[in-house]
């Protein structure tokens, strides 16, 4: 913006002064007398100082990126060996949360999001197809209902231009379900859960085809070239760069599909960790508990977490298996790597039109890593071998375009390390989410660690206390998250750890309040009762304490019942997915 201020000015006026390029400062001829020089300078210096105060008046613009099933450890600043050295920089700047809880699913962690209040509340009871005994049932409609205010569509009521490129998995059955129904301006979504990142737009189930759509049209093809991390944020990029009013703050929901499964990434992102993982998820799981320690993420006492035994060992495995398996965890970690480098060149773009230094930005991901195979998909979708039959998925083919490979239940475990189990579980690997924080320069930063336990339902409320001057609907449900905005300035974390919130899905069930933490798992991941953990000496959920505090125990089962009472919960009448004991 101060470019396009001064860019009228770069004309002769005694010397020639180019401020888009101050290096460049020439051309002596027609010099203007002293005092007017002087005259133009003031009026310059006038006009600059002018539009700053308005600028600095402004609502700061609002950045949310979401990964897609990175686990907590995924991002440099939370202890991984990926490079990610712009999203770290991010948290230099800012606020790092070490305890952000999520849903453990895609659609209920974006139903709380977007809402501010618990999924079951929102049309997302549940991930996937319903129940029997859920169908039918307020809060499980499948898609966000009209009974909840979405985050844009509060956001536009302040003056905010409203943006999102990536995955929805909010609704597809109609365009009433659609993103641009429900508060974005622009938007180019995947409707889907997943597919291909490539532009063959090969779908995860042969019976859902994967849709895209840009603002309520569907996408016949997709462009030449496309990779999905790539085209998303080039999507954001233009949006931000094409709104008609420059000094209108902005929302922009960068929602990347990465590192969903099937995985792929550009070849030279997978090159760059070809030998990196060779020694297997046993070692990856024991790196990762030492990178954790050594940033002070978790005490030093924290134990590994005991490899289920369900999941094979890393030396069990055949060297044709331990090749192809150290191959998919390249790919997975090019993508993570692919996103760093378009977190870069999003940050880069707005340091070029002068919006950095106003813009809030926020990064995290969506659940913990995920075990689910392509195999696993197949059996969802009642599909046959042919299906798989039609990718290539041969080493030197893997992770590129026509193949359609997958972490699986082993690397899970390795990069949910020291936290116990992964996506599609309340235990802590699969509802413990890397939050990053990078703050408006303006403000008075706190930066470092944060440990005050938060959950994404409170991102909603924090968003829209900064932006201010927000309308929702009065007959509406009102958002449960409590804004982070004072915790962000003061670091006070009292009111948080006294709050508690519940989870359920497919029947497994948590409640936490403070260090203290309730879960019920089934067999084999669980006993299938209540057991009770310390979290801030037992992090990974290690050492049941129910038996030697049962009156604590009880206490929280109480709180359970009233939460799930009060936002509706149905739990399935039979075990679903990933309360299914694991596939053999």
């Amino acid at each position: 913006m101060l470019k396009s201020i001064m860019r009228p000015f770069t004309t002769r006026v005694g010397f020639r002064i180019d401020f888009a390029h101050p290096t460049e400062v020439f051309d002596m001829e027609n010099i203007l007398p002293l005092r007017s020089f002087i005259v133009f300078l003031m009026a310059l210096c006038l006009i600059v100082a002018t539009n700053q105060h308005a600028r600095a008046d402004k609502n700061p613009n609002l950045v949310l990126i979401v990964l897609d099933d990175a686990g907590y450890s995924d991002l440099g600043v939370f202890g991984s060996e990926i490079d990610t050295p712009h999203i770290d920089s991010l948290a230099k700047g800012g606020v790092q949360f070490t305890q952000f809880h999520v849903t453990p699913n895609c659609s209920s962690t974006r139903a709380s999001l977007l809402t501010g209040m618990d999924h079951h509340r929102t049309g997302l009871g549940t991930h996937g197809a319903a129940a029997e005994n859920q169908r039918g049932k307020p809060g499980y409609e499948g898609y966000l209902n009209n009974r909840v205010v979405t985050l844009p569509e509060a956001l536009r009521t302040a003056g905010y231009r409203t943006m999102m490129a990536g995955k929805w998995h909010l609704g597809s059955r109609d365009s009433g379900t659609w993103p641009s129904a429900r508060g974005f301006d622009d938007c180019f979504a995947l409707l889907n859960g997943g597919a291909s990142h490539w532009e063959d737009n090969a779908p995860l189930f042969p019976s859902k085809p994967s849709v895209y759509v840009e603002n309520g049209t569907t996408i016949k093809r997709l462009p030449k070239g496309f990779y999905s991390t790539d085209y998303y944020t080039g999507r954001i990029i233009h949006y931000i760069e094409r709104r008609k009013n420059p000094d209108q703050p902005f929302f922009a929901f960068l929602s990347f599909t990465a590192p969903h499964n099937p995985l792929h990434a550009p070849a030279e992102s997978i090159k760059k960790y070809e030998d990196k993982y060779l020694d297997g998820w046993d070692a990856q799981q024991r790196r990762r508990l030492k990178s954790l320690k050594s940033r002070g993420l978790i005490g030093k006492s924290v134990k590994p977490q005991p490899r289920p035994d369900w999941i094979p060992s890393w030396d069990s495995l055949s060297d044709s298996a331990k090749k192809l398996a150290a191959r998919d965890m390249a790919i997975y970690a090019g993508m993570i790597d692919r996103i760093d480098h378009n977190v870069g060149r999003l940050v880069a773009r707005l340091k070029t039109l002068e919006e950095y230094d106003n813009t809030l930005i926020l990064v995290m991901s969506d659940n913990g890593p995920s075990k689910t195979t392509i195999a696993d998909y197949l059996k969802i979708d009642g599909a046959g071998a042919d299906f798989v039959k039609g990718f290539k998925n041969d080493f030197d083919n893997r992770g590129l375009s026509g193949s359609s490979v997958d972490l699986g239940a082993g690397w899970a475990y390795g990069l949910a390390a020291p936290f116990r189990l992964m996506k599609g579980y309340q235990s802590q690997g699969g509802v413990l989410s890397p939050l990053i924080a990078k703050l408006p320069s303006v403000w008075k930063k706190p930066t470092g660690l944060n440990t005050a336990p938060v959950h994404v339902m409170d991102i909603m409320p924090t968003l829209l206390e900064i932006a201010g001057g927000a309308k929702i609907d009065r007959k509406a449900i009102p958002m449960q998250g409590k804004s982070l905005l004072a915790l962000m300035r003061s670091g006070d974390r009292a009111t948080f750890d006294e709050r508690g919130f519940g989870g359920e899905l497919f029947g497994i069930r948590s409640y936490r309040q403070g260090n203290w933490k309730i879960l019920k798992l089934p067999p084999p991941y669980g006993t299938g009762k209540w057991q009770l953990y310390d979290l801030l000496v037992d992090p990974g959920e290690t050492t049941d304490l129910a038996d030697r505090q049962p009156n604590r125990l009880n206490k929280l089962a109480a709180q359970w019942r009233t939460y799930a009472s009060v936002n509706g919960v149905v739990p399935p009448s039979k075990p679903i997915l990933y309360a299914k004991p694991p596939r053999k």
